[in-house]
Formats: C-alpha cells, sequence, structure tokens
C-alpha cells in the first residue's frame, strides 16, 4: 500500500448493511467529484474470512475505479482502529477516517481540504453532524465523568430531563453553534475525522488497545499535543449510527471495557 495520493480515506465495515453503506460510498464518491484532488480509498473489511461479507471488490468497484480503491479483507476482526491503522504511513498531504454509517454534503471534502489549506496550525477538522432525523449530533465534548457516560449512554429519556443541563454543558450545546468555526474542543467524536495525514501518523493513529468506542476521544485529545483542532459547520454530514446500549449486550460489554481503559490511561472523573 505505498500509492501516492493528495487525500487517503479509510473506511472500516463489519458485516455492513449494503443499503447504508451504499449511500455512504455514493455520497463520498460525489464529494470527491466536487474538488480536484488526488485521492485514494482504503476500505478495510473485519468480516472473519470464515463467514460471508457483502462486500467484494468488485462491489467497491461499483463506486470507484480500481486505480483509487483497494479493497483489504481481514483474516477476523481486529477491531476499528487497528483496520485504520493499516493506513498509517501512506504517502499523501490529507487523511480522512470515515465511517460506513453517513451521508456526506457534496461540498464536505471540498470545504475540509480549504480549510486545512488556509489554516496550518489545524491538523484535525470535525464537521457539523446531523441525525437522519436533523437533529443536531453534537461531536464536540467536554471531558467525560462516568456519571454522566452512563446517563447519556444508558439512562432512560424521564432521566436525562432531569440532568439536562449537565448533558448539555457535556455536549458543549451554548458553546457550539451550526455557523461558527470553533477552535480546540476538549476532545471529538469520530464518525468523519479529517486529518492533516502528517498529524495521523505522528500520533501513530489510533490506540489499538481500544477494541471499540473510546479510540476518538483518546486520539483527538493526544492531537492537540501537536496541533489545533477545528470544528468547521461549513462541513456537512449526516450520521446514522451511534448508541452502542441499542446494539445488543456485546457492544455494551465494549463500551465498558473501552471506558475503564480510557479513563485509566487519561484520568478519572466520577461526577
Amino acid at each position: 500500500m505505498n500509492k501516492a495520493a493528495e487525500l487517503t480515506i479509510s473506511l472500516v465495515v463489519y458485516k455492513p448493511l449494503l443499503e447504508q453503506l451504499s449511500e455512504t460510498l455514493r455520497s463520498l464518491a460525489l464529494s470527491l467529484s466536487h474538488v480536484n484532488i488526488s485521492h485514494h480509498v482504503y476500505i478495510i473489511d473485519n468480516t472473519p474470512e470464515n463467514e460471508v461479507s457483502a462486500v467484494s471488490e468488485n462491489y467497491i468497484y461499483g463506486f470507484f475505479n480500481p486505480d483509487v480503491a483497494t479493497y483489504i479483507r481481514k483474516k477476523h476482526n481486529v477491531g476499528f482502529g487497528k483496520a485504520h491503522n493499516c493506513t498509517l504511513g501512506l504517502n499523501s498531504t490529507f487523511h480522512l477516517v470515515l465511517n460506513p454509517d453517513l451521508t456526506m454534503d457534496k461540498y464536505a471534502i471540498e470545504k475540509s481540504v480549504e480549510y486545512l489549506l488556509n489554516n496550518k496550525n489545524c491538523g484535525l477538522l470535525t464537521p457539523h453532524v446531523t441525525w437522519s432525523d436533523g437533529k443536531v449530533q453534537r461531536l464536540c465534548k467536554k471531558y467525560p465523568s462516568v456519571f454522566i457516560l452512563l446517563l447519556r449512554g444508558f439512562a432512560p429519556k424521564s432521566i436525562r430531563k432531569l440532568f439536562k443541563a449537565k448533558l448539555d454543558e457535556y455536549e458543549m450545546v451554548n458553546e457550539i453553534d451550526d455557523h461558527s468555526i470553533y477552535i480546540n474542543p476538549p476532545m471529538v467524536s469520530g464518525c468523519f475525522m479529517f486529518f492533516r495525514n502528517e498529524i495521523w501518523n505522528k500520533c501513530g493513529g489510533f490506540d489499538e488497545r481500544y477494541f471499540l468506542y473510546f479510540e476518538d476521544f483518546d486520539l483527538s485529545i493526544r492531537v492537540k499535543e501537536f496541533c489545533d483542532i477545528a470544528y468547521v459547520p461549513q462541513v456537512k454530514i449526516i450520521h446514522h449510527g451511534g448508541f452502542a446500549a441499542r446494539k445488543g449486550i456485546k457492544h455494551i460489554m465494549l463500551f465498558f471495557k473501552s471506558m475503564v481503559l480510557f479513563f485509566n490511561i487519561h484520568h478519572w472523573r466520577w461526577f
């Protein structure tokens, strides 16, 4: 994997819903078509080799020419961060870490490239994101407490309402809006992380001790050792995923394991 490009893109899938993944790839191809930048897309499939995957080279080539796309099939599920890290060391100017469950605005890539070219201190850009129903998804967050994470992820709606002010503070509701650029939020979630590739490589990508969840929080904290992070609302995304608690007991267990690891590496905050 030594293909040179100005922009490299990594997208990790695991037993994906093809309808959702197809929408992501269509919107990515459209957004790439609106900017004059050489690019290479890496689709990393974590579906175990002994199971049938709906994704294949031929499927990927339905969206991208073979010379700008590479399909990588892992023998087993190596984890979200480790799969993305196979793109470390590539010769590019920018690198985009992308989720397989989103739709991006057709100018998202163009505006991301433009911002990083004009703001040399910025090494990571995070976009304005809405859920499928149009409600704002807040990627910029304050450093969490155990209480806030459990409240936000697992408490019933009636209980969350009692602590709305605390949740709003965590999600920076009164600081982040849909039109103003915000520099250096404490942490950002990672459905769309647009890096200056030098920073992606300098940080060593994701910490592979996280199998799933919290690797984006951890990386955004480490990024700020080297550069600024910018929330740029002119870059617009619709995210269809999220909510570990709704995905079953396995995801809940992974969430808790990664949460403990995150607090052990950084620092514990209970309330």
